[in-house]
């Protein structure tokens, strides 16, 4: 834990971020000018750093703060944090002015935490103190965009490592430039927002606050997913802890070690240092206790109190995550040009179904099986080749053929009614009415084309984590199934990219072998 300045003591050294401006002036800043109901910032600046000023210093308040001064804005009137920030912690320097609970500096480290307003999560500093995270700050943005603050705390010395709750200020656009340049893990957020971030290499995290908190506490340690670890567990409970493992399928040996005999600890320890394995070590204490414990500062050590299983578990899930997959990985599909340059040719702006069908195809899609006629007869020539029951469809009236008669009779009537010079039906392959889903492909200002499955959202072209998780959206419940989905949806973006698809909507069904069932959108005409 950092030490408190004493009086008298030279002020410790800012740490450094984008200069000349307002932000940057707040957030190194020593001084504070406090409005009514700050009782508990002047508190926390008296015991953990920096002083309360009655000059043009920075402001921190709940009512509008001054226009000419760097500002906290603990209210519902933004300042340079905030609408209803709650302040802000600079471990390094030694600042807090926080409007929150803090029992103690947390331990300077590399981790910067950026949260929204108090509201959204429980209190962080106690969170940090009791998973022993070693942090450079805590910056509380309230409901504003952390675009600014994420700048600043990318080009800060003192930070390595960011972990983002994202809250309504948030913007997809916004946080394209500046998420990247250092490790990030973030939660919360839209799904425009969380598409961003997977771009920018971020681990976004979709379970809930103990799996965020498990996977800061990897970036604070230093630790890849996926990296063979292992756990000792002080004191009783391995049994527990062996079972807890192969439920989170983590490759990870379990020693145990007796509470009450320290060599055995050092001994564990020693050895896991000398295999180059990152340790988790779990007891029932607290994490800041069984820091004390590790052979030095530089061992790679994950703790986890025993007294709360939950937080183990999201640990050890956390740990058997699959690592971040690079931007450039990315399955591009074979193409068949001639056919793609084709369509391209016959067809200007809007997208028909059978012409979006054929484009696709193009690229490998598996869409239903169709053709065109104008004849009865020639519809049950087609019917014979794609199978009954089929689709006989003309336009948007759709009607269901069970047998070869079936095809015959009700092409023959919607061909009477059909409008045109040149009537025909459209005679399509059926597929069960479940498991199905809609995909639509749409531009984003600022952001360029992305691919929208329900709640689900990611940029186009797709890598192979973003096929994957806009999958697992999808009502395919077997894995295969979602493997399947992800290469179509793969194939499908693609050709939105390379066809310059200015908007796409279609129709997936996503059980055993999926297909595209319908789709309709626009080109942009060259």
């Amino acid at each position: 834990m950092a030490r408190a300045r004493k009086p008298g003591e030279a002020p410790q050294p800012p740490t450094r971020g984008p200069t000349d401006t307002p932000l940057y002036a707040l957030l190194t800043a020593r001084r504070f000018r406090l409005g009514a109901s700050t009782e508990r910032v002047a508190r926390n600046l008296a015991l953990h750093g920096g002083t309360v000023a009655g000059d043009a210093a920075a402001w921190v308040g709940a009512a509008r703060p001054p226009e000419d001064a760097p500002s906290v804005g603990l209210g519902s009137f933004a300042g340079t944090l905030g609408p209803r920030s709650f302040g802000f912690v600079n471990v390094h320097g030694q600042v807090a002015p926080l409007d929150a609970p803090l029992p103690a500096l947390p331990r300077a480290g590399g981790l910067g935490l950026v949260v929204p307003a108090r509201d959204a999560l429980p209190d962080v500093a106690p969170l940090a103190l009791a998973r022993g995270l070693g942090l450079s700050w805590i910056v509380s943005v309230g409901d504003g965009d952390p675009a600014e603050v994420l700048a600043f705390l990318t080009a800060d010395a003192m930070t390595s490592s960011l972990g983002i709750v994202l809250g309504p200020g948030a913007s997809g656009a916004s946080l394209r430039s500046v998420l990247g340049a250092k490790p990030a893990v973030l939660w919360g957020g839209d799904a425009l927002a969380r598409a961003v971030a997977r771009r920018a290499g971020a681990v976004v995290v979709d379970g809930g606050l103990s799996s965020f908190l498990a996977h800061v506490q990897l970036f604070d340690a230093g630790v890849e997913p996926g990296a063979a670890v292992e756990v000792i567990v002080v004191g009783g409970g391995r049994a527990y802890v062996d079972d807890e493992v192969r439920a989170a399928a983590l490759d990870a040996r379990v020693v145990a070690v007796d509470e009450r005999a320290p060599d055995e600890l050092d001994a564990a320890l020693a050895a896991a240092a000398a295999a180059h394995k990152p340790v988790v070590l779990v007891a029932g204490t607290a994490p800041a206790e069984l820091s004390r414990l590790s052979a030095g500062d530089d061992a790679r050590l994950l703790s986890a109190d025993l007294r709360h299983p939950e937080h183990l578990r999201a640990l050890l899930v956390a740990l058997a995550s699959p690592v971040v997959e690079s931007e450039a990985v990315r399955t591009r599909p074979r193409v068949d040009k001639e056919l793609a340059a084709r369509v391209r040719s016959e067809i200007e702006g809007a997208l028909s179904d059978h012409d979006a069908k054929r484009l696709l195809k193009a690229y490998g899609a598996r869409v239903t099986r169709q053709a065109p006629t104008n004849t009865p007869t020639g519809a049950a020539k087609l019917a014979k080749q794609i199978g009954v029951p089929c689709i006989i469809a003309v336009g948007a009236d759709e009607r269901v053929a069970d047998t070869p008669a079936d095809v015959k009779r009700i092409a023959a009537l919607m061909l009477q009614t059909a409008e045109g010079e040149a009537p025909s039906v459209m005679v399509r392959e059926r597929f069960p009415e479940v498991p199905r889903v809609r995909v639509k492909v749409a531009s984003e200002k600022g952001l360029g084309a992305t691919m929208r499955v329900g709640a689900a959202c990611a940029l186009l072209p797709l890598t192979r984590a973003d096929s994957l998780a806009l999958a697992a959206a999808t009502p395919a419940r077997r894995s295969a199934d979602q493997r399947a989905v992800a290469d179509l949806l793969t194939k499908v973006g693609s050709c939105a990219v390379d066809e310059e698809v200015v908007s796409l909507d279609i129709e997936l069904f996503v059980g055993a072998e999926p297909a595209v069932l319908s789709a309709s959108g626009e080109l942009k005409r060259r």
